[in-house]
């Protein structure tokens, strides 16, 4: 546009990127590793690269010792990288790689993917483990993000299981625990996502105007609208109390407290079957 925004145009799998934006190779809570940075698929809307952003600096201020692991966004226009992706190809996604741990169980910042299996551990027989408490924080920072709408996180049904059991006993509110149910999916046409999770957002308003399509269930959309109308009905000292809790990664509107840490009244019993024995629903990409 005009003005050097960002536009998304079409549907993740038949899209393209106006003014697309280039993801730095590193920067405060994340790192992007040389097999990713020669594809050169670094390109995302605005809302995309504040969201990475966002959500590797809150990172860092939980863990200093390894960096979120950023792997493709999308070509510069968008379809440049169809040569490894059906998706990524209206900068509205990107490739995040799991937390792992060594196998001493020490944390360990990822320098390729690992396939995992059903028990969380890497199938070539290293020793490496999903971190299951680091890897939900994550997923509980990109589901609350203030920066971006999160429609989808794709991942293998194993892992989200896992995530989700570490979640309801530590504690976490009812809420976001159901909204992460509702993100987190393993695709019905692709690869299982064993070895990375695929983070997808929603267009944001101003890009459906021009063109951006979301495809799938639009439920956490509305989720996300209702809270944004609840807290702009608020008088503006309390409102910009509300917006200054996002920005450090926390949501009222779910439960958390300001401080960051969960409302620890664990789910009811009906609520932990609902949520994470859940019948896996497949949804294409």
């Amino acid at each position: 546009m005009g003005d050097g925004t960002s536009v998304s145009v079409g549907r993740p799998s038949n899209g393209y990127i106006r003014n697309a934006k280039k993801l730095p190779d590193s920067g405060d809570g994340f790192r992007t590793q040389a097999v990713w940075k020669e594809r050169n698929n670094r390109y995302g809307t605005d809302e995309l690269l504040d969201l990475i952003t966002g959500v590797g600096r809150r990172m860092s201020m939980r863990f200093t010792d390894v960096k979120l692991v950023v792997a493709d966004l999308s070509g510069n226009g968008g379809g440049e990288s169809r040569k490894w992706h059906r998706s990524h190809q209206s900068g509205r996604d990107v490739d995040l790689v799991y937390y792992m741990r060594a196998p001493d169980g020490a944390s360990f910042e990822a320098d390729a993917m690992r396939v995992f299996g059903i028990d969380g551990k890497a199938k070539d027989g290293s020793g490496y483990s999903v971190d299951v408490p680091r890897t939900w924080q994550l997923v509980k920072n990109l589901v609350t993000a203030p920066e971006a709408r999160v429609q989808w996180v794709f991942m293998y049904e194993p892992i989200a299981q896992m995530l989700l059991a570490h979640a309801v006993a530590t504690g976490e509110a009812e809420a976001l625990i159901a909204r992460a149910r509702k993100a987190m999916k393993q695709p019905g046409d692709s690869a299982p996502h064993n070895d990375h999770m695929h983070v997808r957002i929603y267009c944001s308003d101003r890009d459906r105007m021009f063109g951006c399509a979301d495809i799938g269930p639009m439920e956490l959309y509305a989720e996300y609208q209702a809270e944004a109308e609840q807290v702009g009905k608020l008088p503006p000292v309390i409102a910009s109390l509300f917006e200054g809790a996002a920005q450090i990664g926390s949501s009222t509107m779910l439960g958390i407290a300001s401080s960051g840490e969960p409302d620890r009244a664990a789910p009811p019993e009906a609520v932990r079957r609902l949520i994470i024995a859940a019948p896996l629903r497949f949804w294409r990409r």
